[in-house]
């Protein structure tokens, strides 16, 4: 594994649990692709869906790619879990329990009843 903080790991397959696994820490998985298509591919390839991020200067393509990641927050141009409390926050797949923050967090603590009468 890493000897010491300037030395990285090349070559790692789409196996290996850097790559497959939520690393929480000082850990930063790069991939290199080759287009739109494959990026996306390999964002979604675990089991996992947490956050992901983008950064572009072509504002509709960062959209079109937020879109189709399978994760519970996408960050444009940014990155960092969080945002306000009226952020929702939780992920897809494995990743996170529900929701939390915002209105879709107090949906967890509401039940809904709906009442008819007929005057």
């Amino acid at each position: 594994m890493m000897r010491n903080e300037h030395d990285c790991i090349e070559g790692l397959s789409w196996n290996s649990k850097l790559i497959q696994e939520e690393i929480f820490g000082p850990v930063l998985v790069v991939s290199k692709f080759e287009n739109e298509e494959e990026a996306i591919e390999l964002a979604n390839c675990t089991e996992f869906g947490l956050v992901a991020g983008v950064w572009t200067k072509d504002i509709q393509r960062a959209h079109t790619m937020a879109k189709r990641f399978k994760a519970g927050q996408v960050f444009i141009n940014n990155y960092g879990a969080g945002g306000g409390v009226q952020m929702p926050f939780g992920g897809y797949k494995k990743s996170g329990i529900g929701r939390e923050k915002g209105l879709e967090a107090l949906r967890n603590y509401t039940q809904l009843k709906n009442i008819a009468l007929k005057l």
